[in-house]
């Protein structure tokens, strides 16, 4: 049984169903800004796409170029990666269809340049998927960031746009369908408690405030794409936490396979509330 909860695999998988979600059964092309070992270029290659992934460090493209080099079939032809800092070029190709950018802009100074830089690289009616931290999680992850929030004032702020994400027609859709993986999942969930109890190791590890990496709220990331163009966002929670995260390293595949039931409620935006980062997409 799993220990982690596998966000690479469900941002991937939920970013290219957002993409496909929009375009329909079109398939075009598709860029992927920060693309890392070249996960979701191979995947959206797998769905019919031309993709190109573009990572400023030369490290995560040699990896990507070597398992596009071990693809089968016609896949390898389908998949470009490039080493460039993508602020700074012009869509490689020509405009694309869909843009994606998972995990990248926590590491931006700020949002403005790159959605700017975005629209550029998009057809009219092109798809953009960003993920980001979800700064809305600190009012309950009781850590390091929860103390901050208080200390500057913040708390009001944030609760505010919280209580505004209240759940909506999809919410009795998602409830059942929670339920269902629940009921699902009880004897994997028994294996998880299990094997948790044989760890001989259950003390958490020191908890570390990665202060560097920037936060968002879903408000301040759909202001900032509309400045630049975007319309028609929609947002979902991405990687869901059925307690704090202090409480994982004492039983962590119990708590991340119930994790995984709860990704029914990703639809709903009251999943903003448990989810650690969140996903949006918007069309140009």
């Amino acid at each position: 049984m799993p220990r982690t909860y596998p966000i690479g695999v469900r941002r991937v998988r939920l970013a290219l169903d957002l993409v496909t979600g929009r375009l329909g059964s079109a398939r075009g092309r598709l860029l992927d800004v920060g693309c890392g070992g070249g996960d979701l270029c191979i995947e959206a290659a797998r769905r019919g796409f031309q993709t190109t992934g573009v990572d400023i460090a030369e490290g995560m493209i040699a990896e990507a170029e070597r398992r596009r080099h071990a693809l089968p079939g016609d896949l390898g032809a389908r998949t470009t990666f490039i080493v460039a800092d993508a602020l700074d070029m012009a869509a490689p190709g020509g405009a694309a269809d869909a843009v994606t950018a998972l995990g990248l802009l926590e590491y931006l100074e700020s949002d403005a340049p790159f959605f700017r830089r975005a629209a550029s690289w998009l057809r009219p009616g092109g798809v953009l998927v960003v993920s980001c931290r979800n700064r809305l999680f600190n009012l309950a992850s009781l850590n390091g960031y929860t103390a901050r929030e208080v200390e500057t004032g913040a708390v009001p702020v944030l609760l505010e746009e919280l209580m505004a994400a209240r759940p909506g027609p999809e919410w009795r859709h998602a409830l059942a369908d929670f339920v269902s993986r629940l009921r699902e999942a009880l004897p994997e969930l028994q294996q998880a408690l299990e094997e948790d109890g044989d760890d001989r190791e259950t003390s958490p590890p020191p908890a570390v405030f990665a202060a560097h990496r920037r936060q968002h709220t879903p408000r301040e990331l759909v202001g900032a794409a509309a400045a630049a163009g975007f319309r028609d966002a929609r947002v979902l929670g991405l990687h869901p936490h059925v307690f704090p995260p202090a409480f994982e390293p004492l039983a962590p595949r119990t708590y991340n396979r119930l994790a995984a039931c709860f990704e029914a409620f990703e639809p709903s935006p009251a999943s903003l509330a448990w989810s650690s980062a969140f996903m949006a997409a918007f069309t140009r």
